[in-house]
């Protein structure tokens, strides 16, 4: 009795034993497999999240700028105004300042940010009278330095800016010039607004465009009715914007990617498990299917046991000299298999004679 008690326990703790190991087996494999698949999505996700991908766009955006002045005039015995109005003549000798307002105007076909940076300058220069591509003298003044203006996802903005230029300052210094060195000469002030766009990091497509309207002021032209021209901007350009692929988050991507170096190694123990699963075979099952390979052409497998009754059975104890048997009568070798992956027979057929060799997993192993 107490032997039989004995045997029932040990048997109670081994399938215990055994239920245990297959429940944490079971437990770890769902668990391996939801965590290499909550890392991997996570990873995927934090990466694309990380970068920012810009396709290829045709941009096309306008500039037009309104270029407007008044004259100043000094105290004078004929002008009733003060000013006068843009496109007129004026007398040299009377005038005092000119008021320039300068009005530009950037439209793109989608919101946009862009960074702009301009500046007024006024440029003197002085050539001969006779020829003005040959340069005396010539020089540039600030009037409006380096400034700075921001577009934030819009698709307009404007720039005004006014100035007013002391007339009398820079025909002095043309006057100096041609009385010092006594030679004739043209004399012009340009007073241009030069505005040159730049892209914030966050727009998608890369612009860098100068664009300039001027106002040209004749100087040292005493007792003399003078004009003023001016250029204003007014053009339509268009641009492709290349495609890119942008880092915009480096804790994303750093995230990301140790996300999945960890979803890596869960698939590592996922697949160490799934090989823990795998059905090995044994050295019977390889060894007959080492057999059937290399002799395939020589062997017919059957359905049906070889016939034993009225026979002369030859027993072999090697499938070698089952074909020296076989080269000999010219037969087949029959095969079948008595007993699913235990026992193999090979036999071959001669009238009345039955060759026969049979191979159990015992004696293989």
């Amino acid at each position: 009795m107490n032997k039989k008690a004995n045997n029932s326990s040990i048997k109670n703790n081994n399938t215990n034993k055994h239920s245990d190991a297959y429940t944490r087996f079971r437990r770890n494999f769902i668990l391996y497999d939801l965590l290499l698949l909550i890392f991997i999505f996570a990873g995927i996700f934090l990466i694309r999240k990380s970068f920012n991908y810009i396709a290829s766009q045709n941009i096309t955006y306008k500039e037009t700028s309104n270029l407007d002045y008044r004259v100043k005039l000094k105290q004078n015995d004929f002008y009733e105004s003060e000013t006068l109005n843009k496109g007129m003549l004026y007398i040299a000798s009377l005038i005092d300042k000119v008021d320039v307002s300068f009005n530009y105007v950037f439209d793109v076909d989608r919101n946009s940010n862009i960074d702009f940076r301009y500046d007024i300058v006024g440029k003197l220069i002085i050539t001969d009278k006779s020829d003005n591509n040959k340069v005396f003298f010539e020089k540039d003044y600030s009037i409006l330095k380096d400034t700075k203006d921001v577009m934030n996802s819009n698709k307009e903005h404007q720039i005004r800016e006014e100035v007013s230029i002391d007339y009398d300052y820079y025909n002095d210094l043309a006057n100096k010039f041609r009385i010092k060195y006594g030679v004739e000469t043209n004399s012009n002030l340009i007073v241009y607004l030069k505005i040159n766009e730049r892209n914030k990091n966050s727009n998608s497509f890369i612009l860098n465009n100068n664009s300039a309207m001027s106002l040209t002021i004749p100087l040292s032209q005493r007792a003399v009715n003078i004009s003023m021209d001016y250029k204003e901007i007014n053009k339509t350009s268009k641009l492709v914007s290349d495609e890119k692929l942008e880092i915009v988050s480096y804790p994303y991507l750093v995230l990301g990617i140790v996300f999945l170096l960890i979803g890596i190694y869960f698939v590592y123990r996922y697949v160490r498990l799934l090989w823990k699963l795998r059905v090995k075979s044994s050295k019977y099952e390889r060894y007959i299917k080492r057999i059937l390979n290399e002799y395939d052409r020589l062997i017919v497998e059957t359905m049906s046991p070889p016939v034993l009754k009225d026979r002369e059975i030859i027993e072999v104890d090697k499938f070698q000299e089952l074909l020296d048997v076989r080269d000999n009568l010219r037969l087949p070798i029959k095969y079948y298999v008595s007993i699913k992956n235990k026992q193999s027979i090979f036999y071959i057929n001669h009238g009345e004679e039955l060759y026969i060799l049979v191979i159990n997993d015992k004696d293989i192993n």
